[in-house]
Parts: C-alpha cells; sequence; structure tokens
C-alpha cells in the first residue's frame, strides 16, 4: 500500500502538471484535495498540450482522477477541460467539494478592490467559495441532487445581496448534467483503493508559499497547498503519506504582489521570461522572476516534510555566463540564512546574499546533465536537505531525467 504527495514548493507555477504526469504512470489514483480553477497545469504529453484547472493531471496516465472535498469546483471550467479528453478518463468528484456560484467572483473583484494591497487574485471567486463554506452558506455538489437546494441557494443570494453584489442565478439543471456521472465519495474511494494496495498520488494546487497559514499572508491563496491540505481536503489520513515530493524551478517565480527577496529585473529577467514561458496558465498574466531561493525552499522542504524534489525547467537557465542561489538574506546588516519570516513585513526589508555559479550552455550534454548544472544541484541539495530525484529540461514528458 502506497499514497505519496506532490506539492510545489514556491509561490506556484513550478510545473506541477508536468511532475504528476511523469510520476503518475507508477500510480493507479491521482486525487487533488485544494484550490480551485486558479490553479494552472500544463502538460505536454505524447505531443498533445492539455491546460488543467480542476481535473488531476494524471488521468492522462490512466489513473482515476478524484476531485476531492477541499476543492472548490466551477462546473463550467470542469465542462470546457472535459472536452479536451477523450470520454475514456475515470473521474469521481466529492460530493462534499463546495461551488463556485456565478455571483462569487463578481464578489471578489469587489473584494480586492477594497484592499489598499491587492493581493493579485485571479478573480475567479475561489476566496469567496471558501469564506461561504466557513460561514456555512456554501453550496456543495451534493445539494445539486438533494431536496432542500433553492433553500441553500435563497441563503447564498440572501448574503451576496447584503454585500451589495449582483445575484447571478447559476444554470442548475445544466450543472447536475454535467456533475451527474461523476459525483462520490472521495473518503471511501481513496480509503478501499488504498486497502485494496492501489497506489495513490495526491496533487497540490497552487505552492507552499502561497499556503493560507504558512505562506507569506496576506498575499496567498485560500487553501492548504501542501502535506496539511491532505486530511482536510479528502478524507485521507495523512498519517499513511509515503514519499512527499516537491517541485520547484531552479529559479523563482511569483505572479501578484508581495515580497519577493530574490527578484530580478532588466535583460536576465526578461531571457528568464521569455525562455520560459512565465506567463500565467490562468490568467496570462507576466510572471516575476528570480534566482532560486534557497532560504525559502529550505523553509518550504522543511515544514512540508518534502524528501524528494522535482527540479523543473533547469534548460531555462541554459546560455548564462552566471546563474545565482540566494543563500542568506542580509537582515540589519547581518547575513541569516536560517531564516524565513513574513510578518510584519520583514521579508520586505531582507536583502538577497547571492551565490554565483557557473553557467552551462545545454543542460544536457551526450545525455548526461551538465557538470555545471550538477554542482548548482549539489549546492541546492546541500542547502535545503531534500534529495533532487528528478530533472526536467523541456516541457514534454520524455525531457525528464530520473537521478537513481
Amino acid at each position: 500500500m502506497s499514497a505519496d504527495l506532490v506539492c510545489g514548493l514556491q509561490w506556484g507555477d513550478e510545473g506541477k502538471g508536468k511532475a504528476v504526469d511523469y510520476i503518475s504512470e507508477n500510480y493507479d489514483v491521482v486525487a487533488r484535495f485544494n484550490g480551485g480553477d486558479n490553479a494552472g497545469h500544463t502538460v505536454v504529453h505524447q505531443g498533445n498540450t492539455y491546460k488543467f484547472h480542476v481535473i488531476p493531471s494524471g488521468v492522462l496516465r490512466g489513473c482515476l482522477g478524484v476531485i476531492g472535498s477541499g476543492v472548490v469546483l466551477n462546473p463550467d471550467s470542469l465542462e470546457e477541460e472535459l472536452h479536451q479528453l477523450d470520454g475514456s478518463e475515470r473521474i469521481v468528484i466529492s460530493k462534499r467539494a463546495h461551488l463556485i456560484l456565478p455571483s462569487y467572483k463578481l464578489l471578489d473583484q469587489k473584494l480586492e478592490g477594497l484592499k489598499g494591497s491587492k493581493v493579485g487574485t485571479t478573480g475567479r471567486g475561489i476566496g469567496p467559495a471558501y469564506a461561504f463554506k466557513a460561514f456555512r452558506f456554501g453550496v456543495r455538489v451534493g445539494d445539486l441532487f438533494q431536496t432542500g437546494l433553492e433553500e441553500k441557494l435563497s441563503e447564498a443570494r440572501r448574503l451576496v445581496e447584503s454585500l451589495n453584489v449582483e445575484w447571478i442565478e447559476p444554470d442548475v439543471k445544466h450543472w447536475k448534467e454535467i456533475l451527474a456521472p461523476y459525483v462520490g465519495d472521495d473518503y471511501k474511494v481513496l480509503h478501499e483503493a488504498y486497502l485494496d494496495g492501489q497506489r495513490i498520488l495526491f496533487e497540490a494546487a497552487q505552492g507552499f508559499l502561497l499556503d493560507l497559514d504558512f505562506g507569506t499572508y496576506p498575499f496567498v491563496t485560500s487553501s492548504y497547498t501542501f502535506t496539511n491540505g491532505v486530511h482536510a481536503g479528502s478524507g485521507f489520513n495523512a498519517k499513511k503519506l509515503g514519499d512527499i515530493i516537491g517541485v520547484s524551478k531552479a529559479y523563482t517565480t511569483r505572479v501578484g504582489n508581495g515580497a519577493f527577496p530574490s527578484e530580478l529585473s532588466g535583460d536576465t529577467a526578461d531571457h528568464i521570461r521569455e525562455q520560459g514561458a512565465e506567463f500565467g496558465t490562468t490568467t496570462g498574466r507576466p510572471r516575476r522572476v528570480g534566482w532560486l531561493d534557497l532560504v525559502a525552499l529550505r523553509y518550504a522542504v522543511r515544514v512540508s516534510g518534502c524528501n524528494k524534489i522535482f527540479l523543473t525547467k533547469v534548460d531555462v537557465l541554459s546560455g548564462l555566463d552566471q546563474v545565482g542561489l540566494v543563500t542568506a538574506y542580509e537582515v540589519d546588516g547581518e547575513s541569516v540564512s536560517d531564516w524565513f519570516d513574513f510578518s510584519q513585513g520583514a521579508l520586505e526589508r531582507v536583502k538577497p546574499v547571492v551565490k554565483w555559479c557557473d553557467g552551462w550552455e545545454n543542460a544536457l550534454v551526450e545525455g548526461k546533465l551538465h557538470k555545471n548544472l550538477l554542482t548548482f544541484m549539489e549546492t541546492v541539495e546541500g542547502t535545503v536537505g531534500a534529495k533532487i530525484q528528478w530533472v526536467s529540461y523541456g516541457p514534454s514528458d520524455h525531457e525528464t531525467l530520473c537521478m537513481l
């Protein structure tokens, strides 16, 4: 029996879609447990490009895809994703997952407008869906098929309108048609699969530094993005997890506002952004880019329990004479490496201490990783305390090396 987790170690966009697609070949079930269609996982599989926001990437490998209770679901987005598939894929959607009602998008935009410091939300209604869930005004997938649905929608409408936001009536009939073939009990499915000896892979959305509690609050998402979300978002006992596989780019990116100690500008930033196609899968927004921040990465590794790293986009840094690694922060004139504090603007005050590594013209030389890239990886492993198990040197599924 085996259950493992893939989670992002940065501010999202680390390449989890590719990682899950590659790794899930060895699994029977792949499950999402957090987030909604604010997540964007791009997968190039057998020459075809897929963009998933809700459906677990592993369905392309024949895995059963489970959308857990901790996910907030927009049925319209789900329908668009289903059109990418050929219909042979197996999907289960938790009856406990909360629905994103159309008015939540308007509420999301209004709330963002009230903030002095914009979070940079995708505006897809994710935050309001989680808020309504906490307020106990939420409408769940299973409610679509139960008596009492009209009363629940009326309660949600009264709250929406009390906030001076327009109520948009959801197309309940169409939603039921979309969801009916897939609704089930995520806990039951996952528990029985585990007892039956099937291998389960949990697929996190967003990244560690966007976690509601352990991320760079308030510039975070509205869910729990790593090990802490598995139990709450799927009903699966997190004590039974085996490997915690963390995905990290060979550099760092961030979308939206918030502190970014390793951020770059100028020609180097433009090179990385263009070579890495650093534009949001969900929003299309250009991402902020910077050197790989080992202080933040070690924090993510420690708290998440990560023991294996899937390193992505090493090819993007090809052609640079030197590549930077942030190994410490300068705080009030002192160099600090074993510290990560985002409270009360502390992270905004730090200055990065950069270690320079010799660059590489090409990530691969005669089928092997460039010696300078290997030195770069050794520094990462020695600093953060986790082994790099996989290296991705291109967008396609075959452009990956497993480091045995």
